[in-house]
């Protein structure tokens, strides 16, 4: 009969947590299986949960957001254009 391990995320090998740090889950699921002997589900788990603690997540895109914040840098760039225009005719054609 297998030795039962018995493993929890704080107690994770330098490596594991070195590749989870990097953003490498599969590696370091594949790394603490290697050095542990526990199942692919176990391992899973184990790094899911680290990864939850030490991974830090990227910022969250927002696309829309720039689309419409330069959409509305050119309509008031134009508005100020057509402005100065009209200002600049009104003022030539002595009205």
């Amino acid at each position: 009969m297998k030795k039962e391990v018995i493993i929890t995320e704080g107690e994770l090998p330098a490596e594991v947590v070195e590749a989870i740090k990097d953003g490498r889950k599969l590696v370091a699921i594949r790394i603490l299986q290697e050095a542990t002997g526990i199942g692919m589900a176990n391992a899973k788990v184990l790094v899911d949960r680290a990864s939850a603690k030490l991974a830090p997540r990227p910022p969250r895109q927002v696309f829309m957001k720039d689309y419409y914040h330069a959409a509305h840098t050119r309509m008031l760039a134009m508005m100020l254009v057509l402005t100065v225009l009209f200002a600049a005719y009104r003022y030539l054609n002595g009205s």
